[in-house]
Protein backbone atom coordinates (compact mmCIF):
# COMPACT_ATOMS: atom_id res chain seq x y z
CA UNK A 1 0.00 0.00 0.00
CA UNK A 2 1.34 3.43 -0.93
CA UNK A 3 1.70 5.84 1.98
CA UNK A 4 -0.30 9.08 1.68
CA UNK A 5 1.62 12.09 0.39
CA UNK A 6 0.74 14.01 3.55
CA UNK A 7 0.31 11.61 6.51
CA UNK A 8 -2.32 12.56 9.08
CA UNK A 9 -2.19 12.42 12.87
CA UNK A 10 -4.67 12.69 15.73
CA UNK A 11 -2.93 14.74 18.41
CA UNK A 12 -4.00 14.83 22.04
CA UNK A 13 -4.79 18.23 23.53
CA UNK A 14 -2.54 18.95 26.51
CA UNK A 15 -3.80 22.39 27.52
CA UNK A 16 -5.48 25.58 26.30
CA UNK A 17 -5.26 29.16 27.50
CA UNK A 18 -6.67 32.58 26.63
CA UNK A 19 -4.22 34.97 24.98
CA UNK A 20 -6.55 37.93 24.37
CA UNK A 21 -10.30 38.49 24.11
CA UNK A 22 -11.53 35.98 21.54
CA UNK A 23 -8.10 34.39 21.02
CA UNK A 24 -6.87 31.08 22.50
CA UNK A 25 -3.65 29.08 22.33
CA UNK A 26 -3.88 25.29 22.13
CA UNK A 27 -1.03 22.98 23.11
CA UNK A 28 -0.99 19.48 21.60
CA UNK A 29 1.27 16.50 22.16
CA UNK A 30 3.65 15.99 19.24
CA UNK A 31 3.82 12.75 17.29
CA UNK A 32 7.13 10.86 16.90
CA UNK A 33 9.64 12.63 14.69
CA UNK A 34 7.75 15.93 14.55
CA UNK A 35 9.84 19.02 13.76
CA UNK A 36 9.15 22.34 12.08
CA UNK A 37 10.77 25.57 10.92
CA UNK A 38 9.37 28.86 12.28
CA UNK A 39 6.83 30.21 9.80
CA UNK A 40 5.34 26.83 8.90
CA UNK A 41 1.73 25.83 9.54
CA UNK A 42 -0.43 22.75 10.09
CA UNK A 43 -3.74 21.80 8.48
CA UNK A 44 -6.58 20.79 10.83
CA UNK A 45 -9.93 19.11 10.31
CA UNK A 46 -12.33 16.92 12.27
CA UNK A 47 -12.76 13.28 11.28
CA UNK A 48 -16.51 13.66 10.74
CA UNK A 49 -16.06 16.70 8.47
CA UNK A 50 -13.08 15.94 6.19
CA UNK A 51 -13.87 18.71 3.70
CA UNK A 52 -13.55 21.54 6.23
CA UNK A 53 -9.89 22.36 6.81
CA UNK A 54 -8.24 25.20 8.68
CA UNK A 55 -4.60 26.28 8.51
CA UNK A 56 -2.95 27.44 11.74
CA UNK A 57 0.59 28.73 12.11
CA UNK A 58 2.86 26.97 14.55
CA UNK A 59 3.71 29.43 17.32
CA UNK A 60 5.66 27.39 19.87
CA UNK A 61 9.41 27.05 20.34
CA UNK A 62 10.94 24.73 17.73
CA UNK A 63 13.17 23.29 20.47
CA UNK A 64 10.06 21.92 22.21
CA UNK A 65 8.70 20.19 19.09
CA UNK A 66 9.62 16.70 20.29
CA UNK A 67 7.20 17.15 23.20
CA UNK A 68 4.48 19.53 22.03
CA UNK A 69 3.40 22.17 19.54
CA UNK A 70 1.09 25.17 19.89
CA UNK A 71 -1.26 27.12 17.64
CA UNK A 72 -3.09 30.35 18.46
CA UNK A 73 -6.61 30.65 17.10
CA UNK A 74 -9.11 33.47 16.71
CA UNK A 75 -12.27 32.02 18.22
CA UNK A 76 -14.69 32.89 15.43
CA UNK A 77 -17.02 30.40 13.78
CA UNK A 78 -18.02 26.77 14.22
CA UNK A 79 -14.59 25.24 13.64
CA UNK A 80 -12.86 27.21 16.38
CA UNK A 81 -15.84 26.54 18.66
CA UNK A 82 -15.23 22.80 18.24
CA UNK A 83 -11.55 23.33 19.03
CA UNK A 84 -12.55 25.25 22.13
CA UNK A 85 -14.72 22.35 23.26
CA UNK A 86 -11.85 19.84 23.19
CA UNK A 87 -10.93 18.37 26.56
CA UNK A 88 -7.28 17.97 27.63
CA UNK A 89 -6.12 14.38 27.43
CA UNK A 90 -8.39 13.49 24.52
CA UNK A 91 -7.99 13.43 20.74
CA UNK A 92 -11.50 14.74 20.07
CA UNK A 93 -11.49 13.25 16.54
CA UNK A 94 -9.17 16.04 15.42
CA UNK A 95 -6.99 15.29 12.39
CA UNK A 96 -3.77 17.18 11.61
CA UNK A 97 -1.23 17.06 8.81
CA UNK A 98 1.92 18.98 8.05
CA UNK A 99 3.94 21.00 8.66
CA UNK A 100 3.78 22.96 5.42
CA UNK A 101 5.09 26.28 4.21
CA UNK A 102 7.98 28.00 2.47
CA UNK A 103 7.58 31.32 4.31
CA UNK A 104 10.15 30.44 6.95
CA UNK A 105 13.11 31.78 8.90
CA UNK A 106 15.78 29.47 10.29
CA UNK A 107 17.70 32.09 12.26
CA UNK A 108 20.10 33.18 9.54
CA UNK A 109 20.75 36.90 9.07
CA UNK A 110 18.50 39.73 10.23
CA UNK A 111 14.74 39.18 10.05
CA UNK A 112 12.34 42.09 10.56
CA UNK A 113 8.92 40.78 11.57
CA UNK A 114 5.98 43.13 11.00
CA UNK A 115 2.56 42.08 12.25
CA UNK A 116 -0.92 43.29 13.06
CA UNK A 117 -3.32 41.49 15.41
CA UNK A 118 -3.13 37.70 15.18
CA UNK A 119 -0.50 38.07 12.45
CA UNK A 120 1.96 37.89 15.35
CA UNK A 121 1.33 34.14 15.70
CA UNK A 122 4.08 32.73 13.43
CA UNK A 123 6.55 35.34 14.68
CA UNK A 124 6.36 33.95 18.21
CA UNK A 125 8.10 30.79 17.00
CA UNK A 126 10.76 32.97 15.35
CA UNK A 127 11.25 35.02 18.53
CA UNK A 128 11.63 31.80 20.53
CA UNK A 129 14.20 30.38 18.12
CA UNK A 130 17.07 32.12 19.92
CA UNK A 131 19.20 32.34 16.78
CA UNK A 132 20.11 35.14 14.40
CA UNK A 133 18.80 38.68 14.80
CA UNK A 134 15.05 39.31 14.95
CA UNK A 135 13.44 42.74 15.10
CA UNK A 136 9.73 42.53 15.85
CA UNK A 137 7.28 45.36 15.09
CA UNK A 138 3.84 44.26 16.29
CA UNK A 139 0.57 46.08 16.83
CA UNK A 140 -3.01 45.66 17.96
CA UNK A 141 -6.02 47.96 18.19
CA UNK A 142 -6.05 47.92 22.01
CA UNK A 143 -3.59 46.92 24.77
CA UNK A 144 -5.71 43.84 25.53
CA UNK A 145 -5.34 42.76 21.90
CA UNK A 146 -1.55 42.44 22.04
CA UNK A 147 -0.86 38.72 21.89
CA UNK A 148 1.79 37.17 24.16
CA UNK A 149 2.50 40.56 25.78
CA UNK A 150 3.68 38.92 29.00
CA UNK A 151 6.40 37.17 26.99
CA UNK A 152 8.02 40.18 25.33
CA UNK A 153 10.66 40.64 28.02
CA UNK A 154 11.60 36.99 27.69
CA UNK A 155 11.94 37.39 23.94
CA UNK A 156 14.21 40.36 24.50
CA UNK A 157 16.37 38.33 26.86
CA UNK A 158 16.45 35.69 24.13
CA UNK A 159 18.01 38.25 21.77
CA UNK A 160 14.99 39.67 19.94
CA UNK A 161 14.31 43.40 19.61
CA UNK A 162 10.61 43.97 20.31
CA UNK A 163 8.56 47.08 19.52
CA UNK A 164 4.87 46.87 20.41
CA UNK A 165 2.22 49.43 19.50
CA UNK A 166 -1.48 50.09 20.03
CA UNK A 167 -3.20 51.70 17.06
CA UNK A 168 -6.28 52.99 18.89
CA UNK A 169 -6.05 56.81 19.16
CA UNK A 170 -5.47 58.12 22.66
CA UNK A 171 -3.95 54.92 24.01
CA UNK A 172 -0.93 56.82 25.30
CA UNK A 173 1.27 53.88 24.35
CA UNK A 174 4.53 54.93 22.70
CA UNK A 175 7.79 53.17 21.90
CA UNK A 176 11.24 54.54 21.13
CA UNK A 177 10.34 54.94 17.44
CA UNK A 178 6.94 56.59 17.80
CA UNK A 179 3.30 55.64 18.24
CA UNK A 180 0.18 54.65 16.31
CA UNK A 181 0.05 52.48 13.22
CA UNK A 182 3.27 51.10 11.83
CA UNK A 183 4.40 52.79 8.65
CA UNK A 184 7.19 51.69 6.35
CA UNK A 185 9.32 54.61 7.56
CA UNK A 186 8.84 53.61 11.19
CA UNK A 187 9.62 49.94 10.51
CA UNK A 188 12.78 50.87 8.63
CA UNK A 189 13.82 53.13 11.51
CA UNK A 190 13.23 50.30 14.00
CA UNK A 191 15.20 47.83 11.89
CA UNK A 192 17.97 50.26 10.95
CA UNK A 193 18.85 47.82 8.18
CA UNK A 194 17.56 48.18 4.62
CA UNK A 195 19.33 44.93 3.70
CA UNK A 196 17.40 42.83 6.23
CA UNK A 197 14.67 40.39 5.20
CA UNK A 198 11.20 41.75 6.00
CA UNK A 199 8.40 39.32 6.89
CA UNK A 200 4.87 40.76 6.79
CA UNK A 201 1.85 39.09 8.39
CA UNK A 202 -1.54 40.50 9.30
CA UNK A 203 -4.52 42.28 7.73
CA UNK A 204 -4.36 42.54 3.94
CA UNK A 205 -4.27 46.33 4.02
CA UNK A 206 -1.31 46.39 6.41
CA UNK A 207 0.63 43.86 4.34
CA UNK A 208 -0.11 45.58 1.03
CA UNK A 209 0.72 49.08 2.24
CA UNK A 210 3.83 47.94 4.09
CA UNK A 211 5.13 46.03 1.08
CA UNK A 212 4.76 48.96 -1.31
CA UNK A 213 6.07 51.40 1.30
CA UNK A 214 9.22 49.38 1.99
CA UNK A 215 9.90 49.02 -1.72
CA UNK A 216 9.50 52.77 -2.10
CA UNK A 217 12.15 53.25 0.57
CA UNK A 218 14.65 51.07 -1.25
CA UNK A 219 14.11 47.60 0.24
CA UNK A 220 14.63 45.12 -2.58
CA UNK A 221 11.47 43.11 -3.45
CA UNK A 222 13.21 39.75 -2.89
CA UNK A 223 13.79 40.79 0.74
CA UNK A 224 10.08 41.38 1.41
CA UNK A 225 8.26 38.15 2.17
CA UNK A 226 4.52 37.66 2.48
CA UNK A 227 2.56 34.43 2.67
CA UNK A 228 0.95 33.36 -0.62
CA UNK A 229 -1.73 30.70 -0.26
CA UNK A 230 -1.59 30.10 -4.00
CA UNK A 231 1.63 28.16 -3.36
CA UNK A 232 -0.28 25.48 -1.43
CA UNK A 233 -3.21 24.56 -3.66
CA UNK A 234 -2.04 20.93 -3.61
CA UNK A 235 -3.08 20.68 0.06
CA UNK A 236 -6.80 21.10 -0.57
Amino acid sequence: MTAPVHPTYSPVLLAARDEAPGVRTFRFASWPGFTFIPGQFLMFHFADDPKTWRAYSLCSAPAAAKEYFEVTVGMVGDFSARLGALQPGREGRLVVRGPFGKWTWNGEGHAVLVSGGTGLTPFRAMALLGKGKATLCCSAKTPDGLLYKNEYEGWRKNGAIVHERVTQPGSGMKDSIGEGRWTADAVLAAANDAAAVYYLCGPKQLVSEMKSGLQGLGVTPKNIRTENWGDYTDLF
